[in-house]
């Protein structure tokens, strides 16, 4: 879904190529039943894709960078790790 989400990008900003260079390197990781049901509670029913990438983060422990508000809750409950990007640059940049 978020490489959907990319692809789209990239034909709208005319960066297939880049796409591509991504593409060729992404693992694809498909979220369980179950851990997509533990995230679907947390967002709006018309926010699937969201839901789809905390869904994501919980199976590989990944932490998700957004300012998006729908991530908040999620985030609270402790389910997920989630940064904003003022955080990630400011954490990124002590490493």
């Amino acid at each position: 879904m978020l490489l959907a989400e990319y692809r789209k990008y990239a034909e709208a900003f005319d960066a297939l190529n880049f796409f591509e260079f991504l593409r060729k390197r992404v693992k694809i990781v498909n979220p369980s039943r179950e851990e997509m049901l533990k995230c679907l509670d947390y967002f709006p029913s018309n926010q699937v894709a969201d839901a789809v990438h905390a869904a994501t983060c919980l199976k590989t422990g990944a932490i998700i960078i957004t300012n998006d508000k729908h991530f908040e809750k999620i985030a609270e409950k402790g389910l997920i790790e989630v940064w904003n990007i003022k955080k990630a640059i400011e954490e990124l940049l002590e490493k």
